[in-house]
């Protein structure tokens, strides 16, 4: 497929102020061992939106909800509603994706076209299945230069399940302010 240049690239949330958690820490969740983080959580609040970091298409816009037992105890948390941008950057012409997760409500489709700004989502409420049953309300984004063959993308990375390769996922706020070097993104 051949995808659309992207000039330029912006933060999915314009100004964001809190990192959650950064990309790179390992995490543990519920007393387990989740992995590295592959991104950054920024700290949201449930329906802030958020926006296309650069010019592109969608080729992933799925809701993996998150499930409770019967008790009201969490069962499985996931990504909630998970959008995946395809990019190609003019300079070397590698293709890359923009990854937006835990949102609560989604606004483009497979194979929309998008710009650089663009409303593609917002940010899903705490413990609700639409942000994967996160208590936190945050938006978690990340960059990925790996191949893609059309499948969700992990959001942690564990050496024994060898479901992605480290060196294929970069830092999202380094990522952004070296795309842009002139404006600062």
């Amino acid at each position: 497929m051949a995808y659309r240049n992207t000039e330029k690239f912006i933060y999915p949330l314009g100004n964001f102020k809190n990192v959650f958690l950064g990309f790179n820490e390992i995490s543990f969740y519920d007393k387990e061992y989740w992995g590295v983080h592959l991104g950054v959580d920024f700290m949201s609040q449930a329906g802030t939106k958020v926006f296309s970091s650069g010019r592109g298409v969608v080729v992933y816009s799925k809701l993996h909800l998150g499930e409770f037992n019967e008790n009201g105890s969490v069962k499985q948390r996931n990504w909630g509603g998970i959008v995946i941008i395809a990019h190609k950057n003019p300079k070397d012409k590698k293709v890359f994706y923009s990854l937006y997760g835990h949102l609560g409500k989604r606004y483009v489709k497979q194979g929309d076209k998008v710009e650089a700004g663009d409303l593609i989502g917002m940010v899903g409420a705490s413990m609700s299945e639409s942000n994967g049953i996160w208590e936190n309300e945050h938006l978690h984004y990340a960059i990925y230069q790996g191949p893609y063959h059309g499948k969700v993308l992990p959001g942690y990375y564990k050496k024994e399940n060898e479901t992605t390769n480290m060196e294929y996922w970069k830092d999202p706020i380094e990522f952004v302010k070296s795309y842009n070097p002139k404006s600062m993104a």
